[in-house]
């Protein structure tokens, strides 16, 4: 059997070889995903090399309540994402729950001061958030953000993803546009109910009270109840998440509604429930890796640059085009 060596690496990587012996040395001049790709490829070949034992950096703590962490699909993909950058950059991480007990009794985690910086993913409540934050230690709360507590966070820019995705059934047509979601559950939610009224506006289209379901919690049963009630429905629905569209589009099927040709559907976030539905729901989502990655970016900007001033950075949400908006007739 050949010996393997290090251009058989480079070449099944397509890179140089002296790119693959400064990753096996973890030697600067190459990227921490090189390496680890390179090392990755070395042990899928069997080539032998001495193993660099890292240094932890430190530890950082990344919190959510139990809510958003049953949420695999969206808030799971950013939580690996701030898991897999900080392992890059030699910091482990330890991913805790915030029960509702712990809320009502406005009970922090033990032992905060033992971690290097904290990572609060979406929102527990704004004073909660804020006692955290008052501890001072280095925190970036991530897809929530409010006046009541000062601190880095990275957000999606939920009224201009908003206006897009209204424009674009503007543009394909529509002209009643309906729009589900509860906006007093969260600042994203308001503001994408702001840029759903925005593209009403800028197009000369009047606001329909008649089809603002603003007031919703997210079951099928509520759902179901709050649409029977309307009389005329619209050409098309703006749904603040995928799981109300998932339920919307379940609902208008059973009442022999065909999806697009009768109504379209679009909606923030990009889950499971985009996927599953039949057909599957057009939508405008924000890249949970990037924002992961995003996150650690910030994270170690701040704890390079402790004074510096507070900052919050909007990825703006791209729009994916399924199923479920009605074709231009071109």
């Amino acid at each position: 059997m050949k010996q393997v060596s290090m251009q058989m690496i480079a070449d099944a990587l397509d890179i140089s070889k002296n790119s693959v012996s400064q990753a096996l040395r973890d030697a600067p001049g190459v990227s921490e995903e090189t390496k680890k790709l390179v090392r990755s490829k070395a042990d899928e070949l069997g080539y032998k090399y001495v193993k660099q034992n890292k240094r932890i950096q430190g530890e950082f703590l990344i919190l959510a309540t139990e809510f958003a962490l049953s949420q695999v699909s969206f808030f799971g993909e950013i939580i690996k994402s701030i898991d897999y950058n900080c392992t890059l950059k030699n910091f482990k991480t330890t991913t805790l729950a915030v029960t509702s007990e712990m809320i009502q009794e406005n009970q922090l985690p033990a032992n905060l001061t033992n971690y290097s910086g904290i990572f609060i993913v979406s929102h527990i409540t704004d004073d909660y958030i804020s006692n955290i934050v008052n501890q001072g230690i280095p925190c970036v709360v991530v897809d929530h953000h409010s006046p009541k507590f000062l601190t880095d966070c990275v957000l999606t820019k939920n009224t201009d993803g908003a206006y897009s995705a209204v424009e674009f059934l503007i543009k394909h047509h529509c002209k009643k546009i309906g729009f589900i979601g509860d906006i007093d559950f969260s600042p994203s939610y308001l503001e994408r109910f702001r840029g759903y009224q925005r593209a009403l506006k800028e197009h000369d289209i009047d606001l329909d009270s008649k089809i603002l379901i603003t007031k919703i919690k997210e079951n099928q049963a509520e759902l179901f109840s709050k649409l029977k009630e309307i009389k005329q429905m619209p050409d098309a629905w703006f749904c603040v998440n995928s799981g109300l569209a998932y339920i919307l589009n379940y609902y208008l099927q059973s009442e022999k509604y065909q999806i697009p040709e009768d109504i379209s559907i679009i909606c923030f976030d990009n889950t499971e429930f985009t996927q599953m539905s039949n057909p599957k729901i057009t939508n405008i989502s924000t890249d949970l890796s990037y924002m992961g990655k995003q996150a650690v970016i910030t994270m170690s900007e701040r704890l390079a640059v402790p004074d510096s001033p507070y900052i919050h950075k909007q990825i703006l949400p791209q729009l994916l085009e399924l199923g479920t908006v009605h074709p231009l007739n071109i």
